[in-house]
């Protein structure tokens, strides 16, 4: 049985969904199509992948969004699917970054945070919180002075322009980082993390950040190893992660899992948490409470993302490595053959930006400006106007 949950996010990409638990799509569905240029494609700079649905953002500062729609999360005040991309309401430009979580996602625009979509426990940080919100809202007290947001599967940090880490949300696990289980539905400071933070990746009940030291501090759940200080018990405050003081550069925190992947300056890239598909890439199925490096990715990475079964890495050629489980083709070789170590994406030269949901779909924005996607293909989240699965990239189309 799989155990399911997916957050990613990088400080070159602020991002990150996965089937339910247990679903039974037939992988066979996967397509081996070789890759096909679009006759139009959005010009986009970065993109981030939530729950059967995924976000873009254009270099004038628009965000787009496409695929699942139930709580609202593509923005545009319905709740109807889209196969296509989708304007977000009032986010048709000043946006800097877009963060996608499980059903709801988050956005910088003129130094403010604003999110839309499920709010069932205060993720959109707003009071008094509503159940869903199919239009960007602002983040209560976040308005001025953010520098960064992530959001996860049911809470959500912002990192601001003074190095401070705020956080919202589910907080059963001690995710938000206050030092206690107390949800809110609105931003709290992270305990000991008034300043200094350049990061923060947010995932199912953990939270990790990246100081300006380079090193790395995470919070909340601890099961499978998820704070990376070798211990099993949960905690509410920041923790340092075993032998990452120093030398981080990127992060990703699994949506929907217990996983985390760090890329190091020298462009290495290290994970640790649950491994059950060899999502750590370190050539096997076993957890680990510590960082393990990625079997041949010691250097060349420039950032990373995880899914809740599989990851992928950026590398500094354009091209991307993927590993874990491929089920749905989500590692993009041309097969739907899970791999403990990485694989390269078929087909995909310069990239220049990753993101990765726990749903099995992954997207890559390319230097032309174009996005392709593969993966698991239920709602239209590899936006190519199908439902069908893809084990290589497919062209994310226009209206």
């Amino acid at each position: 049985m799989r155990f399911s949950y997916y957050s990613t996010v990088t400080i070159l990409l602020a991002a990150f969904g996965c089937g339910a638990i247990g679903d039974t799509s037939d992988p066979a569905a996967a397509s081996s199509t070789a890759l096909l240029a679009p006759a139009a494609a959005i010009a986009v700079s970065s993109v981030s992948a939530g729950y059967s649905y995924s976000c873009a953002l254009t270099p004038h500062g628009a965000v787009r969004c496409w695929g699942y729609n139930l709580d609202g999360e593509l923005g545009n005040s319905s709740q109807t699917d889209s196969a296509s991309p989708v304007t977000v309401a009032a986010l048709d430009f000043g946006v800097t970054s877009v963060s996608s979580g499980e059903q709801h996602s988050c956005a910088v625009v003129s130094g403010g945070a604003k999110c839309w979509g499920d709010n069932s426990v205060g993720q959109l940080g707003s009071a008094p919180p509503l159940p869903t919100d199919r239009v960007p809202q602002d983040v209560t007290g976040l308005t001025s002075g953010v520098a960064s947001v992530a959001a996860g599967r049911s809470h959500t940090c912002a990192v601001t322009s003074a190095g401070g880490v705020k956080c919202w949300g589910d907080n059963a696990y001690g995710q938000l980082g206050n030092g206690n289980t107390t949800r809110s539905y609105v931003p709290v400071d992270v305990f000991g993390l008034a300043s200094g933070a350049v990061a923060v990746g947010v995932g199912y009940g953990h939270s990790c950040a990246i100081t300006a030291a380079g090193g790395v501090k995470c919070w909340g759940i601890n099961a499978n190893g998820a704070l990376g200080n070798g211990g099993g018990s949960d905690i509410s405050v920041p923790v340092d992660v075993v032998g990452l003081g120093s030398g981080v550069s990127a992060l990703s925190v699994s949506h929907r899992g217990t996983s985390t992947c760090v890329v190091t300056t020298v462009g290495g890239v290290k994970c640790w948490g649950f491994n059950s598909s060899g999502q750590l890439g370190n050539g096997t199925t076993t957890s680990s409470g510590v960082p393990v490096d990625v079997v041949g990715i010691a250097s060349g990475a420039k950032s990373v993302s995880m899914g809740t079964f599989h990851s992928c890495a950026l590398l500094s050629s354009g091209g991307v490595k993927c590993w874990g489980d491929n089920g749905w083709g989500s590692l993009g070789d041309g097969t739907t053959t899970s791999s403990l170590v990485p694989v390269n994406v078929t087909g995909l030269s310069g990239a220049s930006a990753i993101a990765d949901h726990s749903d099995g779909q992954t997207c890559a924005v390319t230097s032309d400006g174009r996005v392709w996607c593969w993966g698991y293909n239920n709602k239209s989240q590899l936006g190519d106007h199908s439902t069908a699965n893809s084990s290589v990239p497919v062209a994310v189309l226009t209206f």
